[in-house]
């Protein structure tokens, strides 16, 4: 008996982690997609150097978090997301208004996938 109560301790508490994890990254995403909205709205008001900073802000709170999402996300997932970021900086510093909007939209959606994918839904258990 001594056995089941200790594998359902272990089953709750990786329950649990998995919830925290979930919310962790969801929180980090949320605000990320938020701050990238922002940085959208100021390139298309031409505030270039505006938006080049909150998206600078955002890659520097997805890098200090890397350590913590390499471990617990697949490694593509944050090197896409990475190199999103760096491209998106790069069209902002050329100040390219088309393909900023394209690779900008691509980031937003893959931080919106990688927080989808990590929720406790029956399409991702299953």
């Amino acid at each position: 008996m001594k056995r089941l109560w200790i594998a359902a301790g272990l089953l709750v508490l990786l329950l649990a982690a998995a919830l925290v994890n979930a919310w962790n990254i969801d929180r980090l995403t949320g605000g990320l997609l938020d701050t990238l909205e922002q940085a959208e709205a100021l390139a298309e008001a031409a505030d270039w150097a505006q938006a080049a900073d909150l998206t600078r802000q955002a890659r520097d709170r997805w890098q200090r978090s890397a350590g913590y999402l390499c471990a617990v996300l697949p490694h593509e997932d944050t090197d896409q997301i990475a190199s999103g970021f760096e491209t998106v900086l790069e069209l902002l510093a050329r100040q390219d208004s088309g393909e900023y909007a394209s690779a900008s939209a691509a980031l937003m959606a893959r931080l919106g996938l990688l927080a989808e994918m990590e929720q406790p839904t029956l399409k991702n258990i299953l």
